[in-house]
C-alpha cells in the first residue's frame, strides 16, 4: 500500500501500522499517503516571506493561508503555489506562543494573542477593532475557530480551562453573548466539525500523561467523548496541539511533544500517522480547499504542505 522504498525502512511491527485500512473508504479516503511532503514555505528569518516561530494558520476567504508568526509578531499570506502576498504586524505578544489566527465568514482576520482580548484586521491588514468586554474576560487566550453561525470559540487557560463562544455582532464590532465551558486542561487550539461539535486539545501539563487527549464537545456543550491520552493499538499523544477538520470530517491532531500528525476518521474509530519526519514543534494546522494538509514547522521556521489522499488536486 505505501511506496516500496518507505516499507524497507520499517520493521514488520511498523509495516503492519501504516498497512491500509480498508474502512478509510467510509470517511472518502481511498488510499492514505505519508510524509508525502508537496512545498515547504519559509525560513529563519524576519523580512517578507520568512518566519521565526510560525504557530498558527488558517484559509483566507481568498482560499490563501494566513500564518501566525509569533517570533515576527506578524501574520503573512501565502497563495497555496506558495507565493507571499501580503505581511502586517499585530503588535506585541503578551505570553509567548500563546495565540492563533482565524477568518470570518467576511474575510475578517482574528488575532489571539495571550491577552484579554481579540484583535481584528481587515483584509488589507488593517486592525479595526478590539474585542473586548468585562462581560467575556478570557485572560489567557489561545486558540481560536468561527462557528457556522459565525460566533467565535476561544480557548482560556484561566483557572485551569474553559472555552469561550462570543456572540459578535460584526456590524457594531461588539460582544453580544458569552457562553463559558469550564473544567478543561490547558486547552490549546479548537477546531469546530460541521455539526458545531468542537474538538479541543489538551497539552501536557505536569507528567507525562496529565492532559494530552482530544475532548470532543457536541453542540449542546457537553462532554461528547475524550481521545488519549493512548489511542489505537500503537499510539499515544505526549503533548497535542493543532486541531483541524477537512471536507469529509476527518480531523487531524498535531503533537509537538511527539513531532507528529495523526489523522482520525470521522467518528474517531480509525487513526494513522500521516507525517512522522521532519517535524519540529508542530501547531497550527489546517487542511486548503485544493485537499492539502498545512502544518507550521515551529522550531524549523517553516510551513509544509503535505499530501496524504489520492483525490488531493493541485
Amino acid at each position: 500500500m505505501l511506496d516500496s522504498y518507505y516499507l524497507q525502512d520499517l520493521d514488520e511491527e511498523e509495516k503492519a501500522m501504516h498497512e491500509f485500512n480498508k474502512d478509510w473508504k467510509l470517511s472518502g479516503i481511498q488510499r492514505l499517503f505519508y510524509n508525502s511532503l508537496v512545498k515547504q514555505l519559509g525560513g529563519f528569518g524576519s523580512e517578507a516571506g520568512k518566519f521565526i516561530w510560525p504557530t498558527g494558520v488558517t484559509n483566507t476567504l481568498e482560499g490563501d493561508l494566513a500564518i501566525k508568526d509569533t517570533g515576527n509578531q506578524q501574520i503573512q499570506i501565502f497563495s497555496l503555489d506558495g507565493y507571499h502576498k501580503q505581511t502586517f504586524s499585530y503588535g506585541s505578544e503578551s505570553t509567548k506562543h500563546l495565540g492563533d489566527v482565524a477568518c470570518t465568514q467576511e474575510g475578517l482576520f482574528l488575532v489571539s494573542d495571550g491577552s484579554k482580548g481579540i484583535k481584528v484586521f481587515s483584509k488589507e491588514g488593517e486592525m479595526i477593532h478590539l474585542l473586548k468586554s468585562s462581560k467575556a474576560d478570557w485572560k489567557h487566550s489561545y486558540g481560536l475557530s468561527v462557528l457556522k453561525s459565525n460566533r467565535i470559540a476561544v480557548t482560556d487557560w484561566t483557572d485551569g480551562g474553559k472555552i469561550h463562544i462570543v456572540g459578535v455582532d460584526w456590524r457594531m464590532n461588539a460582544i453580544l453573548k458569552t457562553n463559558v465551558i469550564d473544567g478543561l486542561q490547558r486547552p490549546e487550539h479548537v477546531a469546530v466539525t460541521e455539526d458545531e461539535d468542537l474538538l479541543v486539545t489538551e497539552g501536557q501539563l505536569f507528567g507525562r500523561n496529565a492532559g494530552c487527549c482530544v475532548k470532543i464537545i457536541d453542540s449542546e456543550r457537553a462532554l461528547k467523548k475524550t481521545i488519549g491520552p493512548t489511542y489505537g493499538d500503537h499510539y499515544s499523544f505526549m503533548n497535542p496541539s493543532g486541531i483541524c477538520v477537512d471536507t469529509s470530517g476527518n480531523f487531524f491532531v498535531a503533537d509537538k511533544g511527539k513531532n507528529n500528525v495523526t489523522l482520525f476518521s470521522r467518528d474517531s474509530s480509525l487513526s494513522e500517522l500521516v507525517v512522522t519526519q521532519d517535524l519540529e514543534g508542530p501547531s497550527g494546522i489546517t487542511v486548503t480547499k485544493n485537499g492539502l494538509l498545512v502544518v507550521t514547522d515551529c522550531y524549523h521556521h517553516c510551513v509544509k504542505m503535505y499530501k496524504y489522499r489520492q483525490e488531493f488536486i493541485y
